[in-house]
């Protein structure tokens, strides 16, 4: 006769929690690609979107009526210079739009070249986003998202 241990299972969704998503919208790679490192080395789950593209310049956000983005993320990290169309650089209507469908979504906007745009200025004044220093430390930039959304 064969003595059996049982050994108690693991409950794995006991110590699982989900992750919080980040999205990343920057049209300069580079910085992007810089953040969503310092995020997800802090824990975070990064998506990344460069925004609207030439010749057409299409967002899911307007041509679907709403970005899955957006939609599952927990956070926005916002360029103000997106690219519209081909003579607009200006990240205002696609924030306030998605801003109307998810009021409940915090953003956070940085902009590579220091200057903000007046549209994404007031949205600030508003309280809908707010703006990141233009230098900033991975501590900062941790910091400033934990302030948003809780640590990862």
């Amino acid at each position: 006769m064969k003595l059996i241990k049982k050994i108690p299972m693991f409950d794995s969704a006991r110590w699982e929690r989900p992750m919080k998503t980040i999205v990343v919208v920057q049209r300069l790679s580079n910085f992007g690609d810089d953040f969503a490192d310092t995020l997800t080395d802090a824990g975070y789950q990064v998506r990344m979107c460069g925004g609207p593209r030439a010749p057409g310049y299409v967002c899911l956000g307007q041509t679907m009526k709403d970005c899955p983005l957006w939609e599952k993320s927990d956070l926005m990290i916002y360029d103000p210079w997106i690219q519209t169309n081909p003579r607009h650089f200006g990240s205002g209507t696609i924030l306030k739009l998605e801003h109307e469908r998810h009021p409940d979504r915090p953003v956070l906007v940085w902009g590579s070249g220091g200057a903000i745009p007046r549209d994404v200025a007031d949205l600030e004044k508003e309280g809908e986003l707010e703006i990141l220093p233009l230098e900033m430390t991975s501590a900062e930039l941790i910091g400033a998202v934990e302030h948003m959304i809780g640590p990862a």
